[in-house]
């Protein structure tokens, strides 16, 4: 019923700080070694180019936030961050991707810190991807939105651009890392310290690193899943819902087997096969409305469970071209420990609704530690 596949977690965590410790710099890789800052070699980069970024920084703070997103997506390179919200707790890897305030960062006390990115990156196959990114500000600090150099209060205090704060923590949450630590000397958002701070906008280096990251023109890589609403157990069978199957390549898909995964804290890419569900080719540019599919279910042993889709290509299944995390399940005795849940998952619900509903029923507050 398990499947053991060799694999490594790493977390890391970078921030923006208040004092200062070319061109673009991220995290590299040779051989299936991550070899650290670099602006040369092969980069650790999302496998995905379109990536859910959840916002929990209330109404006015999510608006600047959307912003700083769109900047990046305007960069040209084949990578876009979607807007979300979600009630996932940040520094767990738990590959649901979120932002908040706190009073604390994930190491703790904040320090000279503004702001800090979490990262978290899984091997697979041999190759260094990223799976899960937390941001939080520091929220005993002062911030506004405006254009220009930093500015100040009458006190003297800094009063720090969430725009352009976010811009550089969203730039680390995308796999770019420090250039002025690198030894480079160059204007860029994603300098550390008083650098970045008395600049506005994304610069050159910014956008060339990303694109180094993503190479290619948007939209000829990647099947991607676009919303997904979450799961429901029952009857012996498991269903996930979906809303639509996107093939941005410029040819046609192999063969394509959506795999319901459920792994355990520690395990890195170990993981149970709960059930598989075979899916039609897709052509080029062809997007296929999914709704919710069902499919024979077989339960993991009894524990605490990360539950996730993996898009297989042509049978590759230790290489999935796409995985998304969908949920937590608890097992007690190869059961569902957990009324089942009265409302039915084609209701008309929305994902919040859909989300609530897997909080209720399944236990998705109960997170593992990661292996920091």
């Amino acid at each position: 019923m398990g499947r053991r596949l060799i694999a490594l977690l790493l977390s890391l965590t970078l921030g923006l700080c208040l004092n200062e410790a070319g061109a673009f710099a991220y995290r590299g890789q040779q051989a299936g070694v991550n070899t650290g800052a670099t602006d040369s070699g092969e980069p650790i980069a999302w496998h995905q180019r379109d990536v859910s970024m959840g916002l929990n920084f209330g109404a006015q703070w999510n608006d600047a936030a959307r912003l700083a997103l769109r900047q990046w997506n305007e960069a040209g390179a084949d990578f876009n961050w979607h807007a979300d919200s979600n009630s996932a707790t940040p520094c767990v890897n738990d590959g649901i991707n979120s932002t908040g305030w706190s009073e604390r960062s994930c190491s703790g006390d904040w320090g000279s810190i503004i702001a800090s990115t979490r990262v978290t990156m899984t091997r697979v196959g041999g190759t260094w991807y990223i799976n899960d990114t937390d941001i939080l500000f520091n929220s005993s600090l002062q911030y506004a939105r405006y254009a220009g150099p930093q500015r100040y209060d009458a006190d003297g205090r800094p009063v720090y651009d969430f725009i352009r704060v976010a811009l550089h923590e969203f730039g680390h949450a995308a796999g770019l890392l420090h250039p002025n630590e690198a030894g480079q000397q160059v204007d860029a958002i994603m300098n550390s310290g008083s650098r970045s701070l008395n600049l506005d906008h994304l610069q050159g280096d910014d956008i060339q690193g990303l694109h180094r990251l993503y190479a290619g023109a948007r939209g000829s890589l990647d099947i991607v899943f676009e919303g997904v609403n979450g799961y429901q157990i029952g009857a012996g069978r498991i269903s996930v819902g979906l809303d639509t199957l996107r093939n941005r390549r410029a040819r046609e898909s192999g063969a394509l087997t959506l795999e319901i995964r459920a792994s355990t804290a520690g395990a890195g890419d170990d993981y149970y096969l709960l059930g598989r569900i075979e899916l039609s080719r897709l052509d080029a540019g062809q997007q296929r409305s999914l709704g919710w599919l069902s499919t024979a279910y077989t339960p993991p042993p009894a524990g605490l469970h990360s539950l996730s889709l993996a898009l297989v290509e042509d049978g590759a299944a230790a290489t999935p071209i796409y995985r998304q995390a969908i949920g937590y399940l608890e097992m007690q005795s190869d059961t569902v420990n957990s009324a089942q849940s009265s409302a039915a998952p084609d209701s008309g619900g929305g994902p919040a609704d859909i989300l609530l509903w897997l909080l209720a029923v399944y236990g998705l507050g109960r997170r593992y530690a990661a292996n920091n």
